[in-house]
Parts: structure tokens; C-alpha cells; sequence
């Protein structure tokens, strides 16, 4: 029931990132986001694999973020809290609704059952994030045409 709930909290987080209106706002957004990834990923594997999983969602953050803070950096924070709690809410009682008839199965420590065909989604996709962020940090710091050359 503790998977159900963080795996709740993680859609519920991006479908919010989707109305983040500046880059902090984000940047907070999706660190959560893989806070709570990573705590999932340590109760269905070893801790460790959540603990790498975070600190290279942290790393990446990191650059980008600072990126995005010196292209925007007078801009306003904007909160959109009278939002977040119904759609909360709403996502929690969808999710825990569909999935009450479902039969859950006990997650075995072994790590190498995360890289079988069953479960090779949650590998490719964490991997096809990893090699976005990587792209947007490469346009984004190219000296010559990025947004952050020098005007000479």
C-alpha cells in the first residue's frame, strides 16, 4: 500500500510540473519527483539502486538549473496551490480505485529482475531521460550558438 501511495505521489507531481511557471519551480518539481522515484525504486530493489538513481537525478538537476536560473533570473515565483490539492486528490483516489482489485505480488531484492523483459520499460525510460537532460545541457552550453555565449 506504501508503493501504491508513492507511486500516486509521483503522477500527481508530473501532472504539476506541467503548470510550473518558472524555473525554480520546476527544478523543486522534478527533484521531488525523483525523490520519490528513488524511495520507490529502494523499496522494490536493494537501497543502493535508489540511492545512484537520485544522486544522478541531482547531478543533472544541478546543471540545469543553473542553466535555467542564468537565462531567467528575474522572474517572479509563481504558486499554484489551490491546484495541487484537489488534483491530489483526485489522482490518489483514481489510482488506489483502479488498483484495488489488483493482486500485488512481493518484489524480490534480487536487482537483476529489474532488467528482465518484463520489467525493461523502467530501464530504457530512466535511460532515455538521462540522454535528454544530457542533449538539452549540450545545446544549452554549446559556446558558440548556445544561449549562454559570450557578445562580443
Amino acid at each position: 500500500m506504501t508503493l501504491l501511495m508513492i507511486n500516486s505521489i509521483i503522477i500527481t507531481l508530473f501532472i504539476s510540473c506541467l503548470s510550473a511557471m518558472s524555473p525554480i519551480n520546476l527544478g523543486v518539481l522534478v527533484l521531488t519527483v525523483a525523490l520519490f522515484v528513488a524511495s520507490s525504486l529502494s523499496m522494490m530493489s536493494t537501497s543502493w539502486f535508489g540511492l545512484i538513481t537520485f544522486i544522478i537525478y541531482v547531478g543533472g538537476m544541478l546543471v540545469m538549473f543553473a542553466y535555467f536560473a542564468a537565462l531567467q533570473p528575474n522572474q517572479f515565483i509563481t504558486s499554484w496551490s489551490w491546484i495541487l490539492g484537489p488534483s491530489f486528490l483526485l489522482t490518489v483516489i483514481l489510482i488506489m480505485w483502479s488498483f484495488s482489485s489488483l493482486n500485488w505480488l512481493p518484489y524480490s531484492p534480487n536487482t537483476s529482475q529489474i532488467y528482465s523483459i518484463t520489467n525493461l520499460i523502467l530501464p530504457i525510460l530512466m535511460a532515455l531521460i538521462l540522454f535528454l537532460a544530457l542533449i538539452m545541457v549540450v545545446k544549452t552550453s554549446r559556446a558558440d550558438e548556445g544561449p549562454l555565449r559570450p557578445f562580443n
